[in-house]
């Protein structure tokens, strides 16, 4: 083979190394674009998920329910029973234990309530568990009295059934920990997900992003 003829051979083979570089450079730059067009379809579903604020919909879903068995059992028959106590017009008067810690129960899980709103959730169910709990034990002693003398005395047929009035209205109030709870758990999962993603990315990142 001639001198010209490597030559010729020699300019070939660069040109085909060069025409090949240049289809990995392009295909490399269409798998980023798609992988940029399939990261953005996905932030899009995500958004329309989510509150402006980073929170997905079923949270505030989650916070107005809570209102919902805290009115219900807390403000309104807490609030009866609170006033039956002070007005002694539940007899017999029952100990002064029973209407502070009722009394306390509903402040407290009033203020679990304002701050799950304000996205402090541990801080939230700390409260709404600690308020339940102070609820439910005033609560509970009213419907044991109740039930201790459906037991030891006659009562009028319309009164045999007090003691489960009195827990359908003291008792919906666990619903206020149980989405206290609930809020919590999937704050504790999401950051979890976030954070393996993060650590990912990371992972997947060439070096010199790393070291900037």
């Amino acid at each position: 083979m001639s001198k010209k003829d490597r030559l010729k051979a020699q300019k070939e083979k660069q040109d085909r190394l060069r025409k090949e570089e240049e289809l990995e450079e392009q295909r490399e730059r269409e798998e980023a674009r798609e992988r940029q067009i399939r990261s953005a379809k996905k932030m899009m579903k995500k958004a329309k998920r989510t509150k402006p604020n980073g929170e997905p919909v079923y949270y505030l879903i989650l916070k107005l329910l809570m209102i919902v068995p805290f009115a219900y059992s807390g403000f309104f028959y807490g609030g009866v029973t609170i006033v039956g106590i002070m007005g002694k017009y539940i007899e017999p008067v029952p100990p002064k234990w029973v209407l502070w810690a009722m009394a306390a129960g509903v402040v407290v899980m009033f203020a679990g309530i304002l701050f799950a709103f304000f996205k402090k959730y541990i801080v939230s169910f700390i409260l709404s568990l600690g308020g339940m709990i102070s609820f439910l034990k005033a609560g509970g002693y009213l419907i044991k009295r109740i039930q201790d003398k459906l037991s030891n005395s006659a009562v009028d047929q319309s009164l045999q059934n007090m003691d489960k009035e009195y827990m359908w209205r003291f008792y919906p109030i666990i619903g206020v920990a149980v989405i206290s709870a609930t809020l919590l758990i999937c704050t504790i999962i999401r950051k979890l997900i976030e954070r393996k993603r993060l650590q990912r990315e990371r992972d997947n990142a060439p070096v010199e992003s790393i070291i900037n």
